[in-house]
């Protein structure tokens, strides 16, 4: 007998090699907490299709997307007892769940976002939710910029990193290493931020050092303004989204060229999350060539 979470322990050193550290770190909490309870005392040979259902449909504090991604991973696991030929078919790859639902965005409003900027007085923060809301980088993406990823006089941003707490990487998918224009709302802070300070990072802490996290800004900043305006608490992920929504409500892009700005491979996402949004809402934002005016 070859338990299942012998397997668990071989699929995850495999994929020390192939994924970065925080895609590791979710695989590795996920099949600690998620897969191993239900299968890790198992013998790998007599997993059926049926026993990867009844535990998928048992979990109910997660949706679709989280379920898919669990499976993905249960697969991968018994796709490596496949290769050692102790099963002659992997049981997963029997099982299938229904499409999920993606989760519908709330954007900030016109004003929304001008009352957040105003309360932004703290200067790093002020830099971050700038870039944030005229660019629509991801949180990680911003606090990796360098110096030497701005160019003033083309007046554009290149994205080529991420940063995080497992530390520094190349950004989420390939497609995601792009150039972004630098608007004229965003310049006076990219000139200010890009000025302040001799250190190669664009965005550094008091110590001179780059941020890992964009925690404290949410923490000490975000959480608390967005109280104070009685604005409906959304992560601060959720300036990408309003990005996206006004740049194509006001017709400042086509779907191809948002896309292409915010790192998608192709415009699905931008088809199913934004384009979807603006013809199911009818969202009062002024349609002017300055986005949030």
């Amino acid at each position: 007998m070859i338990k299942f979470n012998h397997y668990s322990t071989l699929f995850l050193e495999f994929k020390k090699h192939e994924l970065k550290f925080s895609t590791l770190d979710k695989y590795t909490n996920i099949i600690k907490d998620r897969i191993n309870p239900t299968f890790g005392e198992l013998d790998v040979t007599e997993i059926k299709p049926s026993d990867i259902k009844k535990w998928l449909y048992s979990i109910d504090d997660v949706g679709g997307k989280s379920k898919r991604i669990y499976l993905s991973i249960l697969s991968g696991i018994l796709q490596e007892v496949f290769y050692d030929e102790l099963i002659t078919r992997n049981p997963a790859r029997s099982v299938r769940l229904p499409k999920f639902n993606i989760k519908k965005i709330k954007p900030f409003t016109a004003d929304e976002v001008h009352n957040i900027m105003s309360l932004a007085v703290n200067d790093n923060y002020r830099y971050y939710i700038a870039i944030a809301f005229y660019t629509g980088m991801r949180s990680g993406e911003i606090i990796g910029l360098k110096k030497s990823d701005i160019d003033l006089d083309k007046q554009m941003i290149r994205v080529q990193r991420t940063r995080s707490r497992f530390g520094e990487s190349t950004p989420k998918t390939s497609y995601s290493n792009r150039d972004i224009p630098i608007i004229e709302l965003l310049k006076p802070y990219i000139i200010e931020v890009y000025n302040k300070h001799d250190n190669e990072y664009l965005l550094v802490t008091q110590y001179n050092k780059p941020y890992k996290t964009t925690n404290v800004f949410q923490e000490q900043f975000w959480k608390p303004s967005l109280a104070e305006l009685g604005i409906e608490y959304r992560r601060p992920y959720n300036a990408r989204h309003t990005y996206a929504t006004n740049m194509l409500y006001n017709n400042l892009v086509t779907p191809v060229q948002l896309a292409q700005l915010l790192g998608h491979a192709n415009t699905q996402m931008v088809f199913d999350v934004y384009v979807n949004y603006i013809d199911t809402f009818n969202i009062d934002f002024d349609r002017s060539i300055n986005i949030y005016n």
